[in-house]
């Protein structure tokens, strides 16, 4: 928690500051699932009354990403599988449709910005930054739904998916991983170029569907990251089943 600082924009209040730096810390793991929160420590990290820290704890904790027990403490939520389930279904839903539109309206310049997205997340990659290269690949998918004027879309997938974004990136621990993200951007910018309508979807659905397949390696490496399931949970299962 030595890093955390004030996240500073000119539209912010000292509320939205604590909360957006709380959940920028959560969502790229520098608070790892499952670690307490103290609010007395943070708010003396931040140099901020405890109150606003109360709040914004109080905010993230509907939102799934930090559990509140009475009498017991505060805590980064563990990764919900079902949940990350739920957030790529809503993800996957609205994403298709935006290609979709997409497709029929793009503009050359659109297509620069997502040409220019692969290049600064390539720069990312040669630095090893994970952090940026996800920054990056949310700009790439950001530009299909502001392209056709669905931004409010866009955000809620944003607010909404933090269990999802926290397994993207941990997935992003793998070098073969990084790679593979880029060429699959190229692969769905090549097919829209080309026209090949049905296979940029095809292609765009395999990338966001991939990470499914990389969960239970992520059990097996970080299990105190991950929430117990119910028995019919199948990722888990199958892991302690090989055990």
């Amino acid at each position: 928690m030595d890093n955390i600082s004030l996240s500073k924009h000119s539209s912010y209040n000292i509320g939205d500051s604590i909360y957006y730096s709380l959940r920028k810390n959560i969502i790229s793991v520098n608070f790892k699932p499952g670690e307490a929160l103290s609010i007395k420590e943070i708010s003396e990290k931040l140099n901020v009354s405890r109150s606003p820290v109360r709040d914004a704890l109080i905010k993230l904790g509907k939102e799934g990403l930090v559990d509140i027990i009475p009498q017991k403490g505060t805590s980064v939520s563990k990764i919900d599988l079902k949940r990350v389930d739920e957030e790529r279904f809503l993800r996957n839903s609205l994403e298709e449709n935006a290609i979709r539109l997409f497709i029929k309206m793009y503009k050359e310049s659109d297509i620069a910005i997502l040409r220019n997205n692969i290049e600064m997340q390539k720069q990312s990659l040669n630095c090893n930054d994970y952090l940026s290269f996800l920054d990056y690949d949310d700009s790439f998918h950001s530009v299909f739904f502001k392209s056709i004027d669905k931004t409010m879309c866009w955000e809620i997938l944003q607010s909404m998916c933090g269990h999802y974004r926290r397994v993207r990136l941990m997935s992003l621990w793998d070098d073969k991983i990084l790679t593979n993200v880029v060429t699959q951007h190229q692969q769905i910018i090549e097919n829209i170029c080309h026209k090949n309508f049905d296979k940029a979807i095809e292609m765009s659905q395999t990338h966001l569907t991939k990470i499914s397949m990389e969960e239970t390696e992520l059990i097996k490496k970080y299990p105190e990251f991950f929430k117990e399931q119910d028995d019919d949970n199948f990722l888990i299962k199958d892991f302690y089943n090989r055990i």
